[in-house]
């Protein structure tokens, strides 16, 4: 039996209604044919995502770790947040849109953005397809707390439909759970390259906390899906 909620890989599966509001907007920036999202959906028992990767060229952004260091060669150091906020009179947002243009421009050209990277979004299946023969995907992302602030990817060129299919020995028992009115968390696992003219966004939060945001921007190139333990 599938059980409902089990976490997978870092707390990927906790949702909220904020998070779902993301999922109508997503860039499409690129005028390339969007990558299939209909996959197959694999199960790990050990939880291990990275197992996924199996092209060595791709880069994994799974953890805060592997995320600082690639923040570290690519940017060198984070932003000073506390000098990034608007102080009264000066125009909204007008220090962060001269950070983020500045390292646009110093960023340009760097190998960096030719690399393939993979990261994690959060998903839930909730409703069965039967012309694909799996479940519709409902998708939002999955911040990662970091030494630089809060790291948020942003994919862009999604495809159009995000379906994942189930092994036979699963179909079943993910059909009696979301009969039963319980979703099932899954994970998706995406691999692309940061877009050229504007590969990471710097921002703050808007939980009321108002962190500072880091926001690599990444075009799409390929699509997976996984769950763990049954």
């Amino acid at each position: 039996m599938i059980r409902r909620g089990r976490p997978v890989f870092h707390s990927l599966f906790i949702f909220s209604a904020a998070v779902f509001s993301l999922l109508i907007w997503s860039p499409l920036l690129s005028h390339a044919a969007p990558q299939s999202g209909i996959q197959p959906l694999q199960h790990i028992p050990n939880g291990y995502v990275h197992s996924l990767i199996k092209d060595q060229s791709i880069r994994p952004l799974l953890t805060a770790k592997e995320q600082e260091t690639f923040l570290h060669e690519l940017e060198k150091q984070p932003p000073q947040w506390d000098q990034l906020h608007d102080p009264p009179g000066e125009e909204h947002g007008a220090r962060l849109f001269d950070l983020n243009r500045q390292r646009d421009d110093v960023r340009e050209g760097n190998p960096l953005l030719k690399q393939r990277i993979a990261f994690v979004w959060a998903g839930i299946i909730h409703e069965f397809h039967d012309g694909h023969k799996g479940f519709k995907v409902v998708m939002g992302p999955n911040p990662t707390q970091t030494t630089w602030g809060i790291v948020r990817f942003k994919p862009t060129g999604l495809p159009n439909e995000m379906v994942a299919i189930p092994p036979p020995s699963l179909l079943q028992a993910l059909n009696t759970q979301i009969s039963d009115g319980q979703p099932i968390n899954v994970g998706i696992l995406f691999t692309g390259t940061l877009i050229p003219w504007e590969s990471i966004i710097y921002g703050f939060s808007h939980d009321g906390l108002e962190q500072g945001m880091v926001m690599p921007v990444v075009h799409i190139d390929g699509v997976q899906y996984f769950i763990g333990n049954p």
